[in-house]
């Protein structure tokens, strides 16, 4: 890719003219994938960030100590994920916890039953809002 776009001149050479150009590259392997991170200057965080350092530790405050008793550790769980993608569906929610769909629509109907979660709209174009 790298060499499609002119940014190296030849394989063995790359690495090193990319540190030249952009020294605050970041390079990376993880499970044998080789992850290259490029800077953006003069583009501001991105939003998924500054939600994930917002909203759990609101989630945490609210109820832990309203709700600590009553919500069980999954539950928890999947009110962080909603509030940080409110139009996340029971699938999406169902993979990040590692739990089976049938378990998250029990979870969410006794949140629903307890006045913390609500539904609003359709199935397919709704979104959650979490009430606490």
């Amino acid at each position: 890719m790298f060499h499609e776009v002119h940014f190296v001149e030849k394989w063995d050479r790359g690495i090193g003219l990319i540190l030249s150009r952009e020294p605050d590259t970041d390079f990376k392997e993880v499970c044998e994938i080789f992850i290259t991170t490029f800077p953006r200057k003069g583009i501001k965080k991105t939003a998924p960030e500054t939600r994930e350092k917002k909203y759990p530790e609101k989630v945490g405050e609210r109820w832990s100590e309203k709700w600590s008793e009553t919500l069980s550790k999954r539950q928890i769980e999947i009110l962080k994920l909603i509030m940080n993608n409110p139009r996340i569906s029971r699938k999406e929610l169902s993979k990040s916890i590692g739990i089976n769909q049938s378990a998250i629509q029990k979870h969410l109907d006794k949140l629903k039953q307890a006045g913390i979660l609500e539904r609003i709209g359709s199935a397919r174009g709704g979104h959650w809002e979490v009430k606490g």
